[in-house]
């Protein structure tokens, strides 16, 4: 008989550790999932933020090669456009020059015809000329004539001569300016080419490391799915019912509206933290800071006790903070609340904020046993 009722108080005591463990262990894996999906977030983010980061190195090299590009084409243009006036100038040396040729020989063309007419007028030669003459004086007078017609139109040939001279050297000097114009525009334009082809090189990689970024972001964006998934399933499994406890929603005199807001001790609003500060620094009267920013987690505050010169003990007390240390339903960062009553059966009642999702709520007959390790502070 004895040995039966041992059995039957084993079996009741397993089944009891079990009940008892079952939520913890139930969530156990979400809660894993929760800091592995949260990790992934924080590499995704990462390497989307190291993309965003070369995508706005790589936007800068571009503007700088557009600006190189439309100073090469610039500078290519006035070159394009030199050329072509140095081609016409050109031009217009060549017609001038070619003038100056038809003058020439037009003048050339009446040199011969003088002096044809000087050896011989119509059909008679010198000698008949002179003999045809009056006197003496009529010859020398046609003769004086002639000459002043040929010395005319000799200093005629060689004034045209000499501008024809003139114009070529123009015309020499217009075409070698244009043959190094035209070497120029060839040297710029490779280089226009060359920065044009650096430029969309750059345009690909850009358009490359934008998908990249999307890539990780979209990644980011699934994974923030999954977190808010796991922290539903947080929440919903904290509003299940737990051993003996009950759960009082309702609201109080907590004035932050904001979620993550910074409030005035260093903690982010309507978080557990941000309320038990609150709540002591306003309807307690006892100060109570983040003294450790970064690190201010609710696991972490009998540090923070320390730091202010506060108590940390395993007895509770009324107007006290309870700290939770990280585990299945407090998270990775675990909780804080303050101790409302402590009740003859070793429970204690809590008032808290985010124990339902940046809600107030206030919990009777909780065992702080049953969500792991714990201590007190005032």
């Amino acid at each position: 008989m004895i040995r039966i009722k041992l059995t039957k108080f084993i079996i009741a005591v397993a089944l009891w550790t079990v009940i008892a463990a079952g939520p913890g262990l139930v969530f156990a894996a979400t809660q894993q999932d929760l800091n592995n999906a949260k990790a992934k977030q924080q590499q995704a983010q990462a390497l989307a933020d190291q993309k965003a980061q070369e995508a706005a190195r790589i936007k800068q090299q571009i503007n700088v090669i557009s600006g190189q590009i439309n100073e090469s084409q610039a500078a290519l243009n006035k070159t394009t456009a030199d050329i072509a006036e140095t081609q016409k100038n050109i031009d217009q040396l060549k017609d001038q020059i070619t003038q100056k040729q038809q003058e020439l020989d037009s003048e050339k063309d009446k040199l011969s015809k003088v002096l044809a007419n000087w050896y011989m007028q119509g059909n008679y030669g010198v000698l008949e000329t002179i003999i045809a003459a009056n006197s003496l004086s009529d010859f020398l007078s046609i003769q004086k004539y002639y000459n002043s017609v040929k010395q005319q139109i000799s200093s005629t040939v060689n004034r045209i001569k000499d501008t024809k001279a003139q114009l070529d050297a123009q015309k020499s000097d217009q075409e070698k300016k244009r043959a190094d114009l035209i070497n120029l525009q060839n040297q710029q334009t490779a280089y226009r080419n060359s920065i044009q082809s650096q430029k969309n090189q750059q345009t690909s990689i850009l358009s490359m490391t934008e998908a990249q970024k999307k890539q990780y972001l979209d990644q980011v964006s699934k994974i923030q799915n999954e977190i808010a998934h796991i922290s539903a399933e947080l929440y919903a499994q904290r509003q299940r019912s737990h051993w003996d406890e009950s759960i009082i929603y309702g609201s109080s005199s907590y004035p932050f509206s904001g979620i993550d807001d910074l409030d005035p001790w260093g903690f982010a609003t309507r978080e557990c933290t941000s309320y038990a500060a609150w709540y002591w620094n306003v309807r307690e009267g006892k100060r109570w800071v983040n003294t450790r920013p970064g690190s201010g987690s609710a696991w972490n505050w009998p540090a923070l006790a320390a730091d202010q010169g506060y108590s940390v003990s395993g007895t509770p007390r009324i107007g006290a903070i309870i700290s939770w240390q990280a585990g299945p339903l407090t998270s990775a960062w675990g909780h804080v609340a303050i101790v409302e009553a402590v009740n003859g059966n070793g429970t204690i009642d809590v008032s808290e904020y985010n124990w339902s999702k940046y809600n107030y709520t206030y919990r009777k007959n909780v065992n702080p046993a049953n969500y792991g390790g714990y201590s007190y502070i005032y």
